[in-house]
């Protein structure tokens, strides 16, 4: 297995020192956040944030979150904050952005139809992806099931990467994002778009109603999801890149950087020795 682990997980340090961590636990890869590499190019040359990843492998910028529903009068702010992450992406020599399903919150206002919706996904990541070419950026989607986001079934992946403008757009399934609608790890045939980034993690076994789509994570083999079945059918599909550590865990981030970098690499050696 090549494991990786995305900043999300380890997140209570600057990236520099994260960058540090994951290369003295054993890492190869690792997935970066937006916000952090954006901080760290405000005290950071561009020259010396190189040296820090040499031995890495920068394997996307995570995430560009909520963009999907931008009001159309609004477009010029995505436009510009998408050539932002281009720049951004091209400092450390990233290839590829993580664009997750958008939430909703009711206090804009009513949700549009199904049809309405599946355009304004279509356009907004027509725009981002477009843009994000231009800079030899992939532009990746991550659909997400728990019910606050839009995409998160197989059909409406399929519906929003329909058509010959987004055929490319790869998907970046992630394991608890997609447990929650209870398909399983078949529903990732059942998505006509190629996988280009795995996230791996687990879900507790605790009441569905209890669930939640960051606090409720925990390392794989640990939970119910059955992870090894995902990583089969990941395979079956062709995929034979990174998996991708993300948790949101409070105990990882009051635990010491290079601690925490450690006990990651750790529990994905004990759960590739469970396989």
């Amino acid at each position: 297995m090549k494991w990786a682990v995305n900043e999300n997980t380890i997140f209570q340090c600057d990236l520099p020192d994260y960058l540090s961590a994951c290369k003295k636990a054993g890492f190869k890869a690792v997935e970066i956040s937006y916000i952090k590499l954006k901080d760290a190019l405000r005290f950071v040359t561009t020259t010396e944030l190189r040296k820090q990843c040499k031995g890495l492998e920068i394997l996307t910028l995570n995430a560009f979150e909520d963009i999907f529903l931008v009001p159309k009068e609004n477009l010029k702010v995505l436009e510009t904050e998408t050539v932002l992450l281009g720049e951004l992406c091209r400092q450390v020599e990233c290839p590829a952005v993580v664009a997750p399903s958008g939430r909703w919150n009711n206090k804009y206002g009513e949700l549009p139809e199904y049809k309405e919706l599946i355009k304004l996904y279509r356009d907004r990541m027509g725009i981002v992806k477009n843009i994000l070419d231009s800079y030899g950026i992939e532009t990746m989607f991550e659909p997400i099931s728990y019910p606050e986001f839009i995409v998160g079934t197989p059909e409406e992946v399929n519906d929003v990467l329909y058509g010959e403008e987004l055929y490319s757009v790869r998907i970046v399934p992630d394991i608890h994002n997609l447990y929650y609608n209870t398909l399983c790890a078949a529903q990732l045939f059942d998505m006509n778009a190629e996988i280009g980034m795995v996230h791996i993690d687990d879900t507790p076994n605790i009441p569905r109603e209890q669930l939640h789509v960051a606090k409720t994570r925990c390392f794989p083999g640990e939970g119910i999801a059955d992870v090894a079945e995902w990583l089969k059918q990941a395979e079956k599909k062709g995929y034979k890149g990174f998996y991708s550590l993300e948790l949101f865990d409070d105990g990882i981030y009051s635990m010491n950087t290079d601690e925490a970098a450690v006990l990651c690499m750790k529990k994905l050696e004990a759960f590739a020795e469970s396989l």
